[in-house]
């Protein structure tokens, strides 16, 4: 390794530092984001547990699950790791596709997509549940 490696300097041309500078400045502009949509990926997702736990549970006969127990514990968690990792690969394509600027549409898209995707239980939930009231017969898990 060389010093200037070890101790951060950068020796490269102006325009190359400028432009690692910016790509650094467009990671921070995603990651200074992540905190809010992991909190309303996370509110969707408790509110679409509860539909499926609630409105699932009353949609099916009795003794059988609307949703599968361990996926019910174990899932919220493998999803959001899944969300995170998504997230990531959201300004890794912004910074591969550099333009100087980050790409508010892409966060936008992906914010609505993550969102919508979160609520799909709950809503095939509520769904179920109209379903069995319209037809008067539970489902059949």
């Amino acid at each position: 390794m060389t010093e200037t490696m070890l101790t951060g300097e950068n020796t490269q041309p102006s325009s190359y530092r400028e432009w690692a500078a910016t790509r650094k400045e467009i990671i921070r502009w995603w990651e200074g984001r992540r905190l809010c949509f992991n909190s309303y990926v996370g509110l969707v997702g408790l509110a679409s547990m509860f539909l499926a736990l609630v409105a699932g549970g009353a949609a099916v006969k009795p003794g059988d699950d609307f949703e599968e127990p361990l996926m019910f514990i174990l899932g919220p968690g493998i999803y959001m790791a899944l969300v995170n990792l998504f997230y990531t690969l959201g300004w890794i394509v912004d910074v591969a596709a550099y333009r100087g600027r980050p790409r508010e549409g892409l966060f936008k898209v992906g914010f609505m997509f993550s969102l919508v995707l979160t609520a799909l239980p709950g809503a095939w939930a509520v769904v179920a549940l109209l379903i069995t009231i319209y037809t008067g017969h539970k489902l059949a898990a």
